[in-house]
């Protein structure tokens, strides 16, 4: 593209969300790749703008881009007006495939890969929501966490995130990306909208559902199959973890991450302890395996 905002070059565009455009930068002053977000406007104020930038500014987590800086521009370095005038957001850039491509790549991953990326989200959904004012991600999916080389995850876009304290009576903040969101942000069954932690667990039951099926919940059937229908050799903890995640009413679900993680790593023990009755149970998933996969039904993911 070869324009300029400020001190930021634009080589091209990352993608585009609910809440503004993303772009890659070079920071020409201290030579480094940014990721360049243009807020929407939408006769949005800038003060509401600053204070959302504010906590993102202070969050310090491993799995969290860093926010370098907000800044409102409206012409070039030279002087000269630019189309895309309004406020800027720029962020550490994270080099990686969304975890919704690589799924769609291959297939599915294993279970043990599944927990593995379980704890990594929620070890950031436990930091987000036990900080002195609890923040909610609120669009937790897998077009919003990148596969890093190294294997990590990275949550990004924190466009939907807002403070419970203020937030979460603001309908129209309130994310809606089909299959993910809980029903209680979009007012399904007559329940009032609003999001809390809840909803960020029901948003991560639905990501673990992804990583071991390869079936998107955003489209039919809409997960509403059991998960083992696509991987029969899914432990029966992990999969009752995943429906409790996923309970339609927010007091029937896991209430808080923590409680999660703690079922999330004692999940295989009746590999462990069971003897000859897990053996057994074992082989016969084997031989189901087998028989899924001559009807194409069950695609086996990648170890890293």
């Amino acid at each position: 593209m070869g324009e300029q905002i400020g001190k930021y070059q634009i080589l091209g565009p990352l993608g585009q969300g609910g809440e503004g455009v993303v772009y890659l930068a070079e920071d020409r002053g201290l030579g480094r790749l940014a990721a360049l977000k243009r807020l929407r406007k939408d006769g949005e104020r800038g003060e509401g703008i600053r204070r959302e930038a504010a906590f993102l500014r202070d969050l310090r987590h491993p799995m969290l881009p860093v926010v370098y800086e907000l800044f409102c521009s409206d012409v070039c370095a030279d002087g000269s007006s630019f189309s895309e005038e309004g406020w800027y957001l720029a962020m550490e850039y994270i080099e990686g495939i969304s975890l919704h491509n690589y799924i769609k790549q291959r297939g599915s991953v294993r279970e043990e890969q599944a927990c593995l990326w379980g704890e990594m989200l929620l070890d950031v959904l436990i930091y987000l929501h036990t900080r002195e004012t609890p923040v909610i991600y609120q669009d937790l999916k897998p077009d919003n966490i990148m596969v890093c080389r190294d294997g990590s995850l990275r949550l990004v876009d924190f466009g939907a995130a807002f403070l419970r304290s203020y937030g979460e009576k603001r309908d129209e903040r309130l994310a809606q990306t089909q299959g993910y969101c809980a029903p209680e942000q979009t007012g399904a069954a007559g329940v009032e909208i609003c999001a809390d932690e809840r909803s960020d667990i029901y948003a991560f039951g639905r990501t673990l559902y992804y990583m071991v099926t390869g079936a998107d919940p955003g489209k039919p059937p809409y997960g509403q199959l059991a998960p083992s229908l696509y991987n029969p050799l899914l432990s029966p903890a992990f999969e009752r973890l995943i429906g409790r995640c996923t309970m339609e009413k927010a007091q029937e679900r896991y209430q808080v991450a923590a409680e999660v993680l703690y079922d999330l790593r004692e999940r295989g023990s009746w590999r462990r302890g069971s003897g000859k009755r897990g053996f057994l149970r074992c082989v016969e998933k084997q031989i189901c395996l087998m028989q899924t996969e001559g009807c194409g039904c069950f695609a086996e993911g990648i170890r890293l």
